[in-house]
């Protein structure tokens, strides 16, 4: 394994106030005629492994007038080992997208070949510490960059957990120089379902390691007696969720946003028109430090 990568530097201010939308298939069409007034678009490099495909064609046209960023969902980083393929696959993209960010997620995905199809969580231990470590590491020094890692919505935790999240994350940045993806649904859901405090984790988590924030729908199941929130991406932000990100903005300052969306796609002005509050309210901030 080589040396960590160099930690990663300030945002720059442009990236800070940057505004992104989740690029999903049907709305390719979509993009290439609006053009829409946002600056990043965020993909999933699992639907871009063929660099031959008119899908891909598509995201290079883009590319021209957006930033991209990669955001991976089958990596597994708490695996027993990286699978080759989609390493290799996010080492492509990252060489030909020169993306914004790449951030993958801390969880495991498969077992001894068998894939999931699920970000399951893992423990917070030392072990997990040690694993997460290693495989960061090798990612970075595949990559040569640093990359961002997303905590996940959970729905259970482990007996075994010797420490909490914040520590486990903060933790892992200071031992690989990597940044943080904060998403503020995964937060608010495992606030609700496991009786956690949001407004704490803001306060500890590293805040300069904070590179981007997630922003996505989620809704309430319930079963018999029981209920639990679900991280669905299938509706719209809700005002809890929102008040997360006045809270993270008051302790961080602004950072790149992006709104996330996977199934009951609208139309995609509507989704445009969801993001923009952020913009606003990035811009009145950013008016209130001029004067």
């Amino acid at each position: 394994m080589g040396q960590n990568p160099p930690a990663l530097a300030a945002t720059p201010r442009a990236a800070d106030l940057s505004i992104g939308i989740g690029l999903r298939q049907p709305h390719h069409d979509a993009w290439l005629a609006l053009r829409p007034p946002v600056d990043f678009l965020e993909i999933h490099p699992e639907n871009y492994k063929d660099t031959g495909s008119a899908q891909y064609a598509d995201l290079e046209t883009l590319r021209q007038d957006y930033a991209v960023s990669v955001h991976g969902v089958s990596l597994g980083l708490g695996n027993a080992t990286l699978d080759a393929q989609p390493l290799l696959c996010l080492q492509e993209l990252s060489r030909r997208l020169e993306p914004l960010f790449v951030s993958e997620h801390l969880c495991w995905t498969a077992y001894q070949g068998r894939h999931f199809h699920h970000l399951l969580p893992m423990p917070f231990t030392q072990e997990t510490h040690d694993r997460f470590v290693a495989h960061i590491q090798q990612v970075q020094d595949t990559l040569r960059r640093p990359i961002l890692i997303e905590p996940v919505a959970a729905y259970m935790r482990h007996r075994e957990d010797d420490r909490d999240e914040v520590d486990l994350i903060n933790g892992l940045v200071a031992a690989t120089g990597c940044g943080i993806l904060l998403d503020l649904t995964n937060l608010y859901v495992n606030a609700c379902n496991h009786g956690e405090d949001a407004e704490n984790f803001l306060t500890r988590i590293d805040a300069d390691a904070v590179r981007e924030i997630h922003l996505a729908g989620c809704r309430l199941n319930r079963f018999g007696d029981g209920h639990m929130w679900i991280d669905s991406h299938d509706t719209v932000v809700p005002d809890s969720v929102w008040s997360l990100y006045d809270l993270t903005r008051a302790r961080m300052g602004p950072r790149a946003t992006l709104l996330e969306r996977d199934a009951s796609l609208p139309a995609l002005q509507e989704l445009v028109e969801e993001i923009m509050p952020a913009r606003d309210r990035m811009r009145a901030e950013t008016a209130h430090v001029a004067c």
